[in-house]
């Protein structure tokens, strides 16, 4: 078996569960016979490395920050990018993998994912399978971190697309699964629970020794893990009289926002006086082989997680015979059975905390060894490679002749309205091109000889002139006649809604595209769009990335339009889509009270809100013509305000679906009117123009870490 593996982490690298996960099924897989490539992002090289750590394990490493198209986007987006990149020069070396998997976090899957389900011919026939590790979306929330704030709100965004996209779903726990299912829908995801494997690499020494009442916390200083409501505890109970002290072992240099500072620093400023009377150690970060013999000293290790999948820190400290007392919030409760391999306290029980402490350091020796060396067993038996392997390979199987669905993934489901009859008759598959015409002489040769250059051959152009009154753009569209195939409308000036309107109902097609009078597009645009139309009968419309030109040469990437998003801002190239004509005719056609443009925009939204659903293909395929004297280009800001509240007054009852998102995205961010790409970070005292190697060295280097928490705290003061 060819089985590839996408991952942020792999050692060296140690410190986090993902990187654990990937050793230890990297070397599972190995032991099994696969042939096993592991991608991780690696900012400190300049050129794609690759290293072979394992035998039958090949590990590429390669810097996100390579491909020119990519600085379109922030740099935690652009890593999926980058990641797809890597795989498609690996698939056109050596051929496709049998399976290939991600993880969810920070979705890096994402491009994978997009590409297999919009057909491009290097991923089409991937078999991808999605491992809920920690997905940021929900961790973050728990760690009381900003999480509407782009890029953040997006990465989650991209998190949840790639587990509604995924063929396969595996979870070490199923505890991490019901957080999920109150934050997105997962209907059809059906995952599956496969605990994490895990091979005993830690020293057992400490099944039979310890140091009587040594009682430790490792692991990150973050909400999350349950640090702060255990200091809470031990608070009262050091209060009470209790004078065992506890030795916190792990980082602390973790943000902890509402605070503004380190939670390290927060903990050493609240808890002054237990420091001060030796109640409260803090040993820092330990590196592996230290951390092994230090804990196995312990007499009890506390796992106080609010939420938490299946952290390796349990199966660790379970594999040393080590007596654990971890909280019920977690997926490790699907392992620990209280008061035989370990004990578990419950955070709704403000007693349960100092109880079940209690019992354990009252326990005698026999017991603390027993109790240790049935965690050694459950762990062992539940995790090693061959259960875990056989495991994932009947899975695997089943995935093998999975259906293929009908229905994009998206994640909103949002059920299609009914219309009781078709639009129009339509000749079968043709495509039918409207370019909208006013005083465009110009830029319309250039932009009719990019039509006539596609490689969808079954198409009509057809120009509505909105009534032009330059002399010489009018005799432009009868030299066009004479030169090219083309159909030539003549109307009434009513302005772009209106004849965006007239060119759909005079239109032939079984799909239709519009295309403006000075833009271009690539010659392959339609060909792939069409493809993906006519794979679901879920997607009624499909866009791309657009190039600018003229006066600029930015990049304009477009994403799969999704609520709430999608009410806030354009996402998606909406004056260039390719549609299936019957939904713009039923769902999309433009209003023309949008006086001052924007109409685009709404269609989207009219569409999306009855079902009519829209994609993004993840590439440059249109060019869009920045100019002067253009209508977007005359944009000013109480024009924009005007129009939003048309459309917010239009589709009131869509957006009050969303409200309480809408109101967070606009709190976090700012007014809609000045979102441009949530892929970046807002561009406050020029911290969204931080590349990655920037925030790279910004993290690694405390005194520019103390700057930049400076910074922070006074722009959010």
């Amino acid at each position: 078996m060819k089985y590839w593996l996408l991952t942020t982490e792999f050692p060296p690298i140690h410190g986090g569960g993902i990187s654990t996960y990937s050793w230890h099924t990297a070397k599972m897989l190995a032991a099994n016979g696969c042939d096993v490539t592991v991608f991780v992002n690696d900012y400190s090289i300049e050129n794609k490395q690759r290293e072979q750590p394992i035998n039958k394990v090949t590990l590429i490493r390669f810097n996100p920050n390579k491909v020119a198209i990519g600085k379109a986007l922030g740099p935690d987006v652009r890593l999926s990018l980058e990641f797809a990149n890597s795989v498609e020069q690996e698939i056109l070396k050596s051929g496709n993998p049998d399976f290939l998997e991600t993880q969810d976090y920070l979705g890096i899957g994402y491009y994978v994912l997009q590409k297999k389900l919009l057909k491009y011919s290097n991923f089409e026939f991937l078999k991808i399978i999605l491992t809920v590790h920690a997905p940021s979306f929900l961790y973050l929330e728990y760690n009381q971190v900003p999480n509407y704030n782009f890029p953040t709100y997006w990465v989650g965004e991209m998190e949840k697309a790639c587990i509604k996209m995924a063929d396969l779903v595996l979870s070490p726990s199923n505890y991490i699964v019901n957080e999920l299912e109150q934050r997105m829908n997962l209907k059809g995801v059906n995952p599956i629970r496969v605990f994490n494997p895990f091979v005993n690499e830690w020293t057992s020494v400490g099944i039979s020794s310890y140091l009587q009442n040594d009682i430790v916390f490792f692991g990150k200083l973050t909400p999350q893990k349950g640090c702060i409501e255990m200091l809470q505890y031990l608070k009262v109970m050091w209060d009470d009289g209790f004078n065992i002290p506890v030795t916190i072992i792990g980082g602390g240099e973790h943000f902890f926002y509402p605070m503004q500072e380190d939670m390290i620093v927060h903990f050493k400023k609240k808890y002054a006086t237990e420091i001060g009377k030796g109640l409260l150690l803090f040993e820092g970060n330990m590196p592996p082989e230290k951390l092994k013999i230090r804990l196995a000293n312990a007499h009890v290790i506390i796992t106080p997680s609010i939420v938490d999948n299946l952290p390796y820190a349990v199966l660790e400290t379970m594999a040393m015979g080590k007596v654990l007392l971890a909280s019920k919030s977690s997926g490790h409760i699907e392992i620990i059975k209280h008061k035989e391999n370990g004990f578990l306290f419950d955070h709704s029980d403000k007693n349960s905390f100092e109880k079940e402490l209690n019992y354990i350091l009252n326990l005698d020796k026999i017991e603390v060894k027993r109790i240790g060396h049935q965690a050694q067993l459950d762990v062992e038996n539940l995790t090693n490679y061959e259960t875990i392997y056989s495991r994932k390979k009947a899975h695997l199987a089943n995935l093998s002749h999975k259906f293929e669905s009908r229905s994009f993934p998206f994640i909103e489901s949002i059920e299609k309205k009914e219309i009781e009859t078709t639009a129009k008759r339509t000749e079968n598959n043709k495509l039918s091109i409207v370019v909208p015409y006013y005083n465009m002489g110009e830029y319309i040769e250039e932009t009719i000889d990019s039509l006539f250059s596609i490689t969808y051959l079954n198409y009509e152009v057809l120009i509505v002139n909105d009534g032009s009154t330059d002399v010489s753009s009018i005799q432009k569209l009868e030299l066009l006649k004479e030169k090219y195939k083309i159909t030539v409308y003549h109307k009434k000036n009513e302005g772009l809604s209106a004849t965006r309107n007239f060119g759909a109902e005079k239109a032939n097609g079984t799909f239709l595209a519009f295309l403006d009078s000075d833009d271009t597009v690539s010659p392959d645009y339609y060909e792939k769009a069409i493809k993906v139309l006519g794979e679901y009968d879920n997607v009624s419309f499909v866009g791309c990335w657009a190039q600018y030109f003229g006066q600029s040469s930015d990049i304009w990437p477009s994403f799969n339009p999704e609520p709430p998003y999608l009410l806030t801002h354009n996402m998606i190239n909406s004056s260039a889509l390719v549609y299936k004509i019957s939904d713009f005719i039923n769902f999309g056609q433009n209003d023309s009270k949008m006086i001052y443009g924007m109409e685009d925009y709404d269609s989207v939204i009219s569409m999306v809100k009855q079902g009519a659903r829209g994609v993004a293909l993840p590439e440059i395929l249109w060019q869009y013509r920045i100019r002067k004297n253009s209508m977007a280009q005359s944009f000013n800001k109480n024009k924009e305000l005007y129009l939003y509240r048309l459309i917010s007054k239009k589709h009131s009852g869509f957006f009050n679906n969303y409200g309480s998102e809408i109101a967070n995205i606009l709190n976090h961010n700012g007014s809609g009117i000045t979102f441009d790409n949530p892929t970046w970070q807002k561009a406050e005292l020029g911290t969204g123009l931080l590349n990655s190697k920037a925030i790279e060295r910004i993290k690694k280097y405390k005194v520019l870490r103390n700057i930049a928490k400076k910074i922070y705290r006074l722009v959010n003061k």
